[in-house]
């Protein structure tokens, strides 16, 4: 009977599950398919002359994407974001790692207040920031050039890794670390072979997020690469578009291409995030 009573409860609880999950979904493909979409559409779908616009485009079509493809100053801008976004990554690993590696293990005074207030700093929005940065960043001849724009990526990340290396080292159990010192590892070889693969899940998920935030960052390369200048990331390619009035097919087609890369990252990581994991299991 009691069985009975619960059966009811169970389903609604199921049914509602479900709902949310479509509705997440929803909002998750209804963008993409809208990019993708409009990326493809050929200018009668686009302008359609006051009839509703088609859910999908009449003549699909790729010519934007040749287009993109064949232009020597995207292939120079994709590169330029490409080389910012990935060397953002290593230097915030390879600043951010050890420093969480030393806050997770040894007794540092205030280190709570420590951990608060670097990841409050990432609380104040970027345009109280960019200011001041890119004021000292110009007075040292940093601005207009790749390096700058990497190291302002690279304080925008910091906290973040720092925050994150913390957990995924503390979640790791010390006596692993003791036994492998009483056999005889030192401090180093504890660190890069016994400790850091099996940090590396958190780890991975900290690079996946500063590879995003440096691939998609515009307020920091727009103050320190000068609008109209001659080097520019996708986002200012993709503002330098806006100001002509292009079509929404080009806008779409730059879109895409800015995720694309984010997809294909995160895949190519999540292979190490999930092999780290199997990892940690078995030692």
């Amino acid at each position: 009977m009691k069985y009975k009573k619960d059966a009811p409860k169970g389903l609604f609880l199921r049914l509602l599950w479900i709902f949310g999950i479509a509705v997440a979904l929803l909002f998750i493909l209804v963008p993409v398919y809208l990019l993708v979409k409009y990326s493809i559409s050929d200018n009668a779908s686009i302008n359609t002359g006051g009839a509703p616009v088609p859910l999908w485009p009449y003549h699909p079509t790729l010519r934007i994407f040749l287009y993109l493809f064949t232009d020597i100053e995207f292939w120079i801008v994709v590169l330029n974001s490409f080389v910012i976004a990935v060397s953002t990554v290593a230097l915030s690993m390879i600043l951010g790692v050890p420093a969480s590696y030393v806050l997770a293990r040894q007794e540092v005074p205030g280190k709570k207040l420590l951990l608060l207030s670097l990841i409050s700093i990432r609380l104040f929005p970027d345009i109280s920031s960019v200011i001041p940065v890119a004021k000292l960043f110009i007075s040292i001849n940093m601005h207009s050039s790749l390096s700058g724009v990497i190291l302002a990526h690279t304080l925008l990340a910091l906290p973040y890794v720092i925050f994150i290396g913390v957990s995924a080292f503390e979640n790791i159990p010390r006596d692993i670390e003791q036994q492998a010192m009483v056999m005889g590892a030192n401090q180093f070889q504890v660190f890069f072979r016994i400790l850091l693969p099996l940090a590396i899940p958190g780890l991975v998920a900290a690079a996946i997020y500063t590879f995003l935030l440096s691939w998609d960052e515009f307020i920091f390369a727009h103050f320190l690469l000068h609008p109209g200048g001659k080097v520019l990331t996708l986002t200012l390619y993709l503002k330098h578009k806006l100001s002509f009035q292009p079509p929404q097919n080009l806008l779409a087609a730059i879109s895409v291409c800015l995720s694309v890369p984010v997809i294909i990252f995160t895949l190519i990581v999540q292979k190490h995030m999930v092999s780290g994991i199997a990892m940690g299991s078995v030692k």
